[in-house]
This record gives C-alpha cells, sequence and structure tokens, in this order.
C-alpha cells in the first residue's frame, strides 16, 4: 500500500467510511502484510481557508510590504502568529524548528507549514491576520473584506 487512504469524517459519514476503512486493511492483511497503522486526528484545514487567509495576506503585503514577495510575507506572518500562538501557551501542532546547516555552519529556522494546520489553527491564523492587517493600518479590498465577513459567518 503506497499512499494514505484519509476520510474526512463528520457525522452522517462515519459510519460508511469505518466500514470502507475495515475491508481495506482486510484487503491488505490477506494481501500479506503485517503492520499497518490507522491514525484518528483532527481534520486539517480547507482549501477555502487557505484562499481565505491568502486574500488578506495579499492586502497586507501590498499595502504594508510591497518591497517584499508574498512568500517572504507570509512566512513573517506565520512566525509571528506562531510564536503568539506559543506564547498563550498553545503552540501549533506542528510548529517551526531550528536546524543545522553543516556546510554553511549556521542555524536556519524552518517555518512553520500553513499547509499543515489543524483546522482551528487554520481559523486562529485568520483572527490574527485581521487583528494584524488592521494594526498595521491595512485598508481591506472588497475581496478581503468579503471573505473575513463569510469566515466571521460561518464561525458564529
Amino acid at each position: 500500500m503506497s499512499r494514505e487512504k484519509i476520510y474526512r469524517l463528520r457525522p452522517d459519514n462515519y459510519q460508511r467510511a469505518l466500514q470502507h476503512a475495515g475491508q481495506l486493511l482486510a484487503d491488505q492483511f490477506g494481501a500479506g502484510r503485517q503492520a499497518l497503522e490507522l491514525a484518528v486526528r483532527e481534520a486539517s484545514k480547507t482549501r477555502e481557508q487557505e484562499k481565505k487567509y491568502h486574500a488578506l495576506i495579499r492586502d497586507i503585503r501590498l499595502q504594508c510590504f510591497r518591497a517584499s514577495s508574498e512568500d517572504a510575507v507570509k512566512a513573517v506572518l506565520v512566525n509571528q502568529f506562531a510564536l503568539e500562538m506559543e506564547a498563550q501557551g498553545t503552540p501549533l501542532a506542528n510548529p517551526g524548528e531550528m536546524t543545522w546547516d553543516w556546510k554553511n555552519q549556521c542555524s536556519v529556522y524552518v517555518r512553520p507549514s500553513t499547509k499543515k494546520f489543524r483546522k482551528a489553527e487554520a481559523s486562529q491564523f485568520m483572527e490574527f491576520l485581521y487583528a494584524e492587517g488592521s494594526e498595521l493600518g491595512v485598508h481591506w479590498s472588497e475581496k478581503a473584506q468579503a471573505v473575513y465577513a463569510e469566515y466571521r459567518e460561518a464561525n458564529q
């Protein structure tokens, strides 16, 4: 079995997914597999959440940090968010890390990946971005305003 099989479970579909997973496990053991792993974790963020926070990052970059790339601004904002979460006592599930560059003899920081954000972390990141942008004096574009309003409505 070369790829993970991931099921996004909800109260209305988990029984069917469990049956399917059970059959998949039986097939794999029947094919001679000696060990498999089954993990249950909180759902990761959605593609929709990703689109929403990118709209906010884009406005922040265009209005405050035009000389930097969107990737660079995102990296700084993700780092600031991770540090804030850690300071609040709720560090990210997949935090960044320092590693050693043996060739150049220096430390390198690998920022947390937004791809690995849990759904709740992505929501908190949206709140962080909106607050940070507002603090920086960002005048949100219509798209960013609509995205944030939709996000707020969905989370009330």
